[in-house]
């Protein structure tokens, strides 16, 4: 959400690790210099979904994008969930947005679209959210 300083940022990344699940996974994309991306994946909370995970926070730094970093991410990302024992894994993201068109090119299933589901980094402009499932 704009404006996010760099204090920000570390603050919800150290809250975001730190409280994971034990079987969470936290994967990160590097060049030869910095990170250019990552991904999480976070079993279900509820007891009686063992088997489902959610992914989130694919993100790839914008001067990385279009050398397959996201589709590697997400490969990776999935197998290592499968490792975690999940079978099933669910995600949303910004309906109409290279993200929705990234996840039906990998093999995801559309099962629909929320409205109004969240808003854009301007803290203010709503969008909706198309949601997605994958079997492993």
């Amino acid at each position: 959400m704009l404006p996010l300083s760099l204090e920000q940022a570390q603050d919800w990344w150290r809250k975001t690790t730190s409280s994971a699940h034990p079987r969470a996974v936290f994967l990160v994309a590097r060049d030869a210099d910095r990170i250019v991306g990552t991904v999480q994946m976070h079993p279900a909370w509820a007891p009686n979904q063992p088997r489902r995970g959610d992914i989130a926070k694919l993100m790839v730094h914008r001067q990385a994008r279009g050398a397959g970093i996201a589709p590697r991410l997400m490969d990776t990302v999935e197998s290592a969930a499968r490792d975690a024992g999940c079978t099933l894994l669910t995600l949303d993201a910004k309906a109409g947005s290279p993200a929705e068109r990234l996840y039906r090119r990998l093999g995801w299933t559309h099962v629909g679209t929320i409205p109004r589901f969240a808003v854009d980094p301007d803290g203010v402009t709503p969008h909706d959210a198309a949601v997605f499932y994958k079997e492993l």
